[in-house]
């Protein structure tokens, strides 16, 4: 209510008449009730099929009453309602609503209200109609998916003017293909769409569509692009798969993981392993393609093969199904596995024995025993000693520290040791099982005593000749080695014992005389040393009688060798049959020959080797080319084999060699133990890769090829020095393969083993070629020309010449440039012809100095007499020959193949 200040003028009547009284009062008039109307926002804006708000204020002057509120002629479409209405308050809200079909623009929207009293207010409101819209987008918009996996990517809702609810779904996915939203109704700007790939979906790109449904704007679609790829998986190996381990202790093996598609980790454990077996994992859940494995044994654990199982757990891999049946694995899920074969090895440990566990010894003497190791899983080396002997008896072991299972002990026991009962404890020290005992009983006896006795007591023997005679011991208190010998004997006769040293209490006195020993009667005294039972002797007399008239030879047939079924000699022309001296494993036929030429024949039955250990050569370049005919006459023997196909039965083979009684005699040969040989180290360098080359050295030849440089040679001899020789020529070609050597290095004296040998191809000097033909052969024949030669430390080279099916007998020969022959080289040229059956071999060989001989033909020899082979019941071959051997058939060999069926 307000207040105003007002002036009045008052009349009054006085005696002179009317008077003005000017007055000032106030006077409080109340204020006229009123209101006013405010919208706050005065501005909406609303897409069509929406709505929106805004506040309308009511202010108040002198007014409490209430205010009815409406739109006043809203647009078509475009509703309004208050809340509160009418209003009793400040405010009320206005929700504006717009209808799909009302046109975008922008509408004044008169807000009128009504109240009892003050009348009808109003107010304006700018309302803006606008279009309402969404877009999808995939995030990422491509994805990669293995079968039987799930993969994700997030669906985009870009809202222009429009916040309603989207439904998201996946438009028709392909079979197999299935999507899951979250949310799946989104009113935010997002959702995450969960794809999933079953198993049996094949390999591919697909291209999904991603369809999202709302009121107002209807549907929207984006497009994601899944990749389809193998499904995720690993497997699992062991490298090892198997191990050997010790009860007590660990093995490790290292466990593989092939991985596809899958990363993750993989859990490994042992898969109910046996009691006492245990395994840790480094790491324990590899990322990575491996993990190494330390498996544990403990000492309970039984010796046996246990077959463990390796099992590894991963998450995100599927199960696999069978192919072929369907029906799932009975492992889990993500599980995979493989297998360790463990063989647990007993604790090592080892017993002691010796055997024998008791001897005698003579005071003064030694005696033998082994010490007998029996290992159980034991590899550390056992040490052995003597546990406090009594004093004057030792031992010793030989090894003292043992790597194998065995040691020979020699006890020793001094003169001054008392006789009587002696109990020795043998110790075995080893890491590990510790130590292990036995006991010896060395019963120490009186001093020894030995005797000898050769029965009989003379032996007569013919020049040329030997005989034999047994020596027999006589132990008294004397278990040790006696170690025969023999003296009186003159140059030229050699005696030797079998076996030699004597450990038991007999030996072969075998007595060789020469033929140059004189006639006469010869005493020998046999000595056997015997350690402290001394050196007892016993006499032995030889009587040398005289040699028949003519040469005496032997052909041995040693170990190995077909034994002949039928042996016979040539002498003066007379062919008569030998029997054979079995010694040993060794067959011999002794026999004389005289005359201008000799000749041996033997019949086996079809053998594969050659059997003459006669005729050796006097040169090793010649030992080298006898060897080399021999195994051609053995390979032509074979292809006659193979080309006679109606045999049936078992054939022999007759084979005949000629020479002349001295030939034969200084030509015999022995039977060979394998030589002591050692390694040489060769390095080259030069060669072209349209060369071949070989190296011998110590008569052992190795191939030279381009591209390798180090090589490792045999030498048979055993350490020393020796000559050597490589050449090198062009590599053979077909049909003949025919060498063609034409550069070489030669050294003299080189020490084997020694240092490496450096040989440089590079500038090697020529080879002097010398062409030859051989000649004699009958028509169609084909030849085998070959050639050796001789330094003064062995052969240093060997080679064939001419094609490999020579049919013209020709060849190449080759020698060293002047400036390296030496006077004591020997070249050597070995003839060999064979005719079209294969039925008939001739081969002669020739020696010259180191330069080229006068001649380069060289005729064959002439051909041996004929002979016949006949079948005799029984399957024993006989022949016969008649006629005379030719004079200038020296060396030479002529085999006959004679089959039966």
């Amino acid at each position: 209510m307000a207040s105003m200040s007002r002036a009045y003028r008052v009349m009054s009547a006085s005696g002179n008449g009317v008077s003005a009284v000017t007055a000032t009062f106030s006077v409080t008039v109340p204020p006229v009730p009123n209101y006013s109307l405010t919208a706050t926002p005065p501005a909406v804006t609303i897409p069509q099929g929406g709505s929106g708000t805004t506040t309308i204020g009511v202010v108040r002057t002198n007014f409490p009453g209430a205010v009815a509120l409406s739109l006043d002629r809203p647009p078509t479409g475009i509703t309004g309602s208050f809340n509160p209405t009418p209003a009793t308050g400040d405010q009320s809200v206005l929700t504006v609503s717009v209808a799909p079909a009302v046109a975008t623009g922008s509408y004044n929207l008169t807000v009128k209200g009504s109240a009892t009293g003050p009348g009808d207010k109003t107010t304006t409101v700018t309302l803006a109609v606008v279009q309402p819209d969404y877009a999808l987008t995939a995030t990422p918009a491509a994805v990669t998916i293995p079968q039987g996996t799930s993969g994700t990517t997030t669906i985009g809702i870009a809202r222009t003017n429009f916040t309603g609810a989207v439904a998201l779904t996946l438009d028709t996915p392909p079979a197999g293909i299935s999507g899951a939203f979250n949310p799946a109704s989104a009113t935010g700007d997002n959702s995450v769409l969960t794809i999933s790939v079953g198993a049996a979906v094949a390999l591919g790109t697909y291209n999904l569509s991603v369809k999202g449904s709302a009121s107002g704007p209807g549907d929207r679609t984006t497009a994601v692009a899944v990749t389809v790829t193998p499904a995720p998986a690993y497997t699992l190996t062991a490298t090892p798969n198997a191990l050997s381990i010790t009860a007590g202790t660990n093995g490790t093996t290292t466990v593989d993981i092939a991985r596809t598609n899958f990363t993750g980790a993989v859990t490994l454990a042992l898969d109910a392993a046996p009691t006492g077996i245990t395994a840790t994992f480094a790491p324990a859940a590899p990322t990575g393609n491996s993990s190494v494995a330390t498996i544990s044994v403990a000492a309970s654990v039984a010796a046996a093969n246990y077959v463990l199982t390796i099992k590894g757990t991963a998450s995100g891999v599927p199960t696999v199904v069978d192919s072929a049946s369907g029906s799932v694995e009975i492992i889990a899920p993500g599980d995979r596995t493989t297998t360790v074969t463990v063989t647990v090895l007993a604790v090592p440990d080892f017993t002691i024995a010796a055997t024998p566990n008791a001897i005698s010894i003579v005071q003064g003497a030694t005696g033998n025993t082994t010490v007998d190791l029996v290992r159980t899983n034991l590899t550390a080396d056992i040490g052995l000693s003597l546990v406090t002997p009594p004093a004057g008896i030792t031992g010793v072991f030989t090894p003292a520290t043992v790597t194998g299972t065995s040691s020979a002990l020699v006890i020793s026991v001094a003169g001054s040791v008392a006789t009587g009962v002696y109990p020795l404890t043998i110790k075995g020290s080893a890491t590990g099982p510790g130590d292990k005992t036995t006991t010896l009983t060395v019963t120490v006896v009186a001093g020894p005593t030995v005797t000898l006795v050769a029965a009989p007591a003379s032996l007569s023997i013919q020049q040329g000749a030997s005989g034999t005679s047994t020596l027999t011991a006589t132990r008294a208190s004397y278990n040790g080695n006696i170690v025969p010998s023999s003296t009186g004997q003159p140059g030229g006769m050699n005696v030797t014992f079998n076996p030699d040293p004597l450990t038991a209490n007999t030996s072969t006195i075998t007595v060789a005389v020469g033929l140059g020993v004189g006639v006469g009667v010869y005493n020998l005294t046999i000595t056997g040393a015997s350690g402290v039972a001394g050196n007892p002797t016993t006499p032995l007399q030889v009587t040398v009688t005289a040699a028949p008239v003519g040469s005496n030879v032997e052909v041995l047939f040693c170990e190995n060798d077909a034994k002949p079924l039928k042996f016979w000699r040539q002498s003066g022309n007379v062919w008569s049959e030998v029997t054979p001296t079995v010694i040993g494993l060794v067959t011999k036929y002794a026999f004389t020959a005289s005359g201008a030429t000799a000749g041996i024949a033997f019949t086996t039955a079809d053998v594969s080797a050659v059997n003459l250990r006669a005729l050796g050569p006097r040169r090793s370049a010649a030992k080298e080319l006898a060897r080399r005919t021999l195994r051609q006459a053995e390979a032509m023997r074979s292809r006659a084999r193979r080309n006679r196909s109606r045999v049936k039965a078992a054939g022999f083979t007759t084979e005949m060699a000629f020479g002349t009684p001295t030939e034969l005699q200084t030509f015999q040969a022995v039977c060979l133990v394998e030589p002591t040989h050692v390694m040489k180290h060769v390095t080259t360098t030069g060669l072209v890769n349209t060369e071949e080359g070989v190296l011998y050295y110590g008569g052992n030849p190795a191939g030279l090829v381009f591209g390798t440089s180090d090589y490792d040679v045999v030498v048979l001899g055993g350490a020393g020095t020796y000559d050597w020789m490589a050449t090198w020529g062009p590599t053979p070609v077909p049909p003949g393969l025919e060498h063609g050597w034409a550069q070489y290095r030669i050294g003299r004296g080189d020490v084997a083993p020694g240092s490496t040998l450096a040989i440089d191809r590079a500038g090697a000097p020529s080879l002097t070629q010398f062409p030859i033909t051989a000649t004699g052969g009958p028509l169609g024949s084909s030849w085998a020309i070959s050639e050796g030669m001789t330094g003064a430390r062995g052969s240093i080279t060997g080679s064939l010449l001419g094609p490999v099916q020579n049919t013209a007998g020709t060849g190449n020969m080759f020698f060293l440039a002047p400036g390296d022959r030496l006077g004591t080289d020997l070249v050597s040229l070995s003839i060999s012809n064979y005719n079209a059956g294969f039925t008939d071999f001739v081969s002669s060989t020739r020696y010259f100095g180191s330069a080229p001989p006068g001649t380069s033909s060289f005729a064959l020899n002439q051909a041996v007499p004929a002979f016949t082979v006949t079948p005799v019941t029984g399957a024993v071959a006989t022949w016969s020959a008649s006629g005379n051997t030719p004079t200038d058939y020296q060396g030479s060999e002529r085999l006959l193949f004679a089959t039966f069926v």
